[in-house]
């Protein structure tokens, strides 16, 4: 109940704040003295509502979903992984903290060019872009998570008998969901911010949301690039809010798994 009103309430501060953002911007557009080629909300709203009335939206949302979603998806199951094995035995932990050492402050865009001769451009190279990006996070945050268990959690579980699988299944895992969690929210956004970069391969005939905005931005039409990227935004928020409601619920025992 106390999550469900706090769901109602974070929705209702998200509404106000973003309707005073727009009018904000719209009595701003007004002036005389704001650039031009900054559009109205009236007009990138009227843009939003021609691109989905015409269906035009819909193939590039589709797309952009895919590659973004996929990407997150892989984070998941191998970031999460391998971040529980290489927090709870050592030795695979002593393995990877000098790569994650010296590969997590590399820009991983840097690495597009290398993806591009490997598997040229397709959607193989968008998803590896966008999953080296978001994988360090998760797989960070899991780490911690792990490595922050007590170790009478450990002893108790030895103590009565369970074995290797049943301490990660019962033990490691429920408690360190809060830390997991919060790896997966940091690594979503991540998986939307990379989506676009990746979409800039190949922009001459692509799709998804990326393209678009490059596209749209090349004819100076700054009404369809503020309008697909208000459309990135709404879905980064509605992710993000679907995945905050998953953590509610698989973290009812605990006060931090509570609605934001």
């Amino acid at each position: 109940m106390q999550s469900s009103m706090n769901a109602l309430k974070f929705t209702v501060y998200a509404l106000v704040e973003l309707l005073l953002f727009i009018l904000l911007w719209q009595l701003l557009s007004a002036q005389t003295w704001f650039p031009a080629y900054l559009s109205s909300p009236s007009s990138v709203f009227g843009q939003i509502k021609e691109m989905i009335v015409t269906m035009e939206i819909f193939p590039h949302i589709g797309i952009s979903l895919y590659r973004t979603l996929i990407s997150f998806l892989l984070v998941v199951i191998i970031g999460t992984g391998l971040g529980i094995l290489a927090g709870y035995f050592k030795v695979i932990g002593n393995f990877f903290d000098p790569l994650i050492s010296f590969f997590n402050p590399i820009p991983k865009i840097a690495l597009l060019p290398v993806f591009l001769v490997w598997f040229g451009v397709s959607d193989t190279t968008r998803v590896l872009i966008i999953f080296t990006t978001a994988f360090f996070p998760c797989f960070i945050a899991t780490i911690d998570g792990v490595r922050s268990i007590s170790r009478l959690h450990f002893w108790s579980a030895e103590n009565m008998g369970a074995n290797q699988f049943q301490i990660l299944r019962r033990v490691v895992l429920p408690a360190a969901l809060p830390k997991i969690f919060d790896g997966w929210r940091v690594a979503l956004a991540l998986c939307f911010v990379m989506m676009f970069s990746s979409e800039m391969i190949g922009t001459t005939t692509g799709t998804g949301l990326g393209f678009l905005i490059l596209n749209a931005d090349s004819y100076g039409r700054t009404d369809i690039v503020l309008a697909a990227v208000f459309v990135i935004a709404a879905l980064g928020f509605i992710f993000d809010r679907l995945l905050i409601g998953i953590r509610s619920r698989a973290l009812w025992w605990n006060s931090q798994g509570e609605g934001n």
